[in-house]
């Protein structure tokens, strides 16, 4: 017996056949033949029943033509080649579907009617052109139409909640109407809005009375539909050495300021201690700037400050007593007690530190040191070899008397004082003094008081931000860090610093430049407040000091302080006579702007140890503005006194000259003449003269002729006779007064 396939299919009869008109899928995919292989249309397994109802399952479509029978296979015979499939044939077997174990699929006539219309079209339909789909119609469902959302009151009506602004939208949602009835609405109000559009609250309420509802605007409350937190800066809080552990704490150099009248000698001793020679270079041998410097006294840092001495610069004096340790009152032994020696002290006091006395130029043959002591002795300061407790200390400058003693005493007060600061704090530190140089931009010289301060960190100074670009000592060399008690001068300013301002450094630059905005919007907003209203006596000010002569002032300084000292004194000099306008004052060099601002405001440039640019030297000929330059301050104080005092008008006053009284009138061809005799002083043609009756003065003019017999004289004297015709007058009558007097001119001072 031939061995069967593990798939035999069974022959079909011819009512199978034409029952089923399903060709084989390998018949509907043809291979090329191989030499002594050809594929079998008949399988080796055995064939399967098919029941009744399967033969009736699927009927044969119009027009499908008959599967021939496949031929038995012969054991001892080869494979025939098979046919080349028809087209209809290869259709047909694309259609056909099997499944994975070889068991064709049944198919089913549809009887859903809607799948029978997605069902593919049969295989003699495929070369007629495919009938076009039949589309359901969907037809959209209805909108859902919003509820109203409404309260009722206790009068019965409908209540609606709406916060401003009120949208079209929402107020058809609330309503429970759709918004184009609103917009159509809207229409008779001559409103023309979109339904994602706000509309006015009056018409809104008019609308919801139209449908009987009644509206309610809800307040908005403060920040609310805010998402985002608004984030604020602040700067970080100065730290309290007293309330940080003693590990963390390190000895910081001590502060010394030197203070006390000008020309005492206070910067010739920072010179002979620092073996420098600052007051070669200084206008006039007097300091006009504050300074700081450091030297190294056995190994270890101290820290000086240098105040100018002048009555101007008292704010200089009071910022160095702050931020010091240490005052060192100089005091000259030729000299004594001063007025800004008083002032020095006042300042020292008022800011509780420590204070010693040095008595500079004990070498000079003038010199008498107990008389200074005396003078302490009366203000309350006893030297400590008289039994009291301030240190005093004879010194001298030129010679170098003294000044080791000075060093120790010093040393020895702020080994006493024991100052300490955390190096790894937050870095603060205070600005003395600040300028504008060329090429650096604004520079500040200022002591770090906590942390170390580097070069990078970002920091906020004031209403202005920056970061240290550069760090430079006192030498004018840079330096990466500096220690707590240190000067340096910092560049990396934004813009000038006002002096006595805290640097303060903070995390990053984002944080230094949204609060600096923060604070110059500030200071904005305080310049653009709206000053009050005005009365009949401010109205009546406001013209009397119209009325009152201005000198308008363009102040350029070299350093911030000088511009602050300068500008007070300048505005002490205002009084009722004469006002000082000072239109602007800045520290840099003098430059067009300036000349310009001169130019239109009618007002003169002063420069204080600054110069002027060339190009602002052009339009200050071509403009005709007046620059003055001073590099002294007394010097230019007294001159704007004077330019004050040329701006007020002289005072008139009357100089009587004599008296002559007539006795006879006679009448001449041009009118009358008075004969007179002069009963006091002189009577003089050039003057003029007034005629007095009864003691009420009738004429006042000058004199058209004086006559002595025939001749004319300028001048006659008392006792003499005279003829006296003045001009346009010619009512005299006799015992009339004669007045002659002049008008002199009298300068005012301020």
């Amino acid at each position: 017996m031939p061995s069967k396939s593990s798939s035999p299919k069974k022959s079909k009869s011819p009512a199978d056949e034409v029952g089923s008109g399903e060709v084989p899928v390998e018949s509907a995919k043809p291979k090329k033949a191989d030499k002594g292989k050809v594929l079998s249309l008949i399988e080796d397994k055995k064939p399967r029943s098919r029941g009744a109802a399967k033969q009736d399952a699927s009927l044969p479509h119009l027009g499908a033509k008959k599967a021939a029978p496949p031929a038995p296979k012969k054991e001892d015979e080869e494979p025939a080649a098979p046919a080349k499939p028809t087209l209809d044939e290869r259709k047909a077997a694309a259609l056909n579907l099997f499944e994975d174990d070889d068991k064709p699929k049944v198919r089913r006539r549809v009887t859903d009617e809607s799948a029978q219309q997605n069902a593919l079209p049969p295989i003699s339909l495929l070369n007629e052109p495919p009938p076009k789909p039949i589309v359901p119609i969907v037809h959209a469902p209805p909108a859902d139409v919003p509820a109203p959302d409404f309260e009722i009151g206790e009068s019965g009506e409908k209540i609606i909640h709406l916060k401003p602004p009120i949208v079209v939208k929402d107020l058809a949602d609330k309503m429970g109407l759709k918004p184009f009835k609103i917009i159509s609405e809207l229409i008779a109000f001559k409103v023309f809005a979109s339904a994602d559009k706000a509309i006015d609250i009056e018409i809104a309420e008019k609308i919801c009375e139209k449908h009987g509802f009644k509206l309610e605007r809800d307040k908005r409350e403060k920040g609310g539909g805010v998402h985002k937190i608004e984030e604020v800066i602040v700067e970080p809080i100065a730290q309290v050495v007293e309330e940080v552990a003693q590990e963390k704490l390190e000895l910081r150099a001590p502060i010394i300021t030197f203070m006390g009248h000008v020309d005492h000698g206070k910067t010739s001793l920072l010179d002979a201690l620092r073996k420098t020679t600052v007051t070669a270079g200084e206008a006039g041998g007097i300091t006009q700037h504050i300074g700081a410097y450091c030297i190294f006294h056995n190994g270890k840092p101290i820290t000086f400050i240098d105040t100018p001495g002048h009555a101007a610069f008292s704010a200089m004096r009071a910022r160095g007593a702050n931020v010091t340790d240490i005052v060192v009152l100089v005091i000259a032994a030729d000299d004594g007690i001063m007025p800004q020696t008083k002032e020095a002290l006042s300042h020292a006091k008022a800011a509780g530190v420590q204070l010693m006395v040095a008595i500079n130029k004990c070498d000079l043959p003038t010199a008498n040191v107990m008389r200074v002591k005396s003078q302490l002795q009366d203000i309350g300061l006893a030297p400590v070899d008289w039994g009291g407790e301030i240190e005093c200390m004879e010194v001298s400058a030129r010679s170098g008397l003294g000044l080791d003693n000075l060093l120790e005493t010093m040393s020895l007060q702020a080994e006493v004082l024991e100052l300490k600061a955390d190096p790894k704090a937050e870095p603060r530190a205070t600005v003395i003094e600040s300028s504008m140089v060329a090429g650096k931009g604004p520079v500040a010289t200022v002591i770090i008081g906590q942390g170390t301060l580097t070069v990078g960190q970002p920091f906020i100074c004031g209403p202005y931000w920056g970061k240290v670009k550069a760090l430079i000592n006192d030498r004018g060399e840079n330096i990466k860090e500096v220690l707590p008690g240190m000067p340096c001068e910092v560049i990396g300013f934004s813009d000038m610093p006002h002096v006595g301002d805290e640097v303060v450094v903070m995390k990053n630059e984002r944080d230094v430049k949204k609060l600096s905005v923060e604070r110059l919007e500030e200071i904005r907003q305080k310049k653009l407040t709206v000053p009050r209203r005005s009365t009949l006596e401010h109205l009546f000010a406001s013209i009397e000091d119209s009325n009152k002569k201005a000198l308008k002032v363009v102040l350029k300084c070299d350093v911030q302080g000088s511009v602050e000292a300068i500008a007070k004194c300048l505005t002490d000099i205002n009084n009722d006579k004469c006002n000082l306008d000072i239109l602007h004052k800045e520290v840099g060099s003098i430059n067009e702007s300036d000349v310009l601002l001169a130019s239109a405001s009618d007002a003169i440039i002063i420069g204080f140890n600054v110069k002027v640019e060339n190009k602002a030297l052009t339009v200050s000929k071509r403009e005709s503005v007046q620059v003055k330059l001073y590099s002294i301050i007394y010097e230019l104080i007294d001159q704007v006194k004077e330019a004050m005092q040329g701006l007020l008008d002289p005072i008139t006053r009357e100089k009587i000259l004599g008296h002559a009284r007539v006795k006879q009138v006679f009448k001449v061809n041009k009118g009358f003449v008075g004969g007179s005799v002069v009963t006091d002083g002189t009577m003089q043609r050039k003057q003029r003269a007034r005629v007095l009756r009864d003691g009420q003065a009738v004429y006042d003019g000058g004199f058209e002729t004086l006559r002595r017999f025939t001749d004319e004289v300028g001048e006659v004297r008392n006792g003499l006779e005279c003829g006296i015709k003045l001009n346009g007058f010619s009512d005299y009558e006799e015992n009339d007064v004669i007045e002659c007097y002049e008008l002199e001119k009298i300068a005012q001072t301020l």
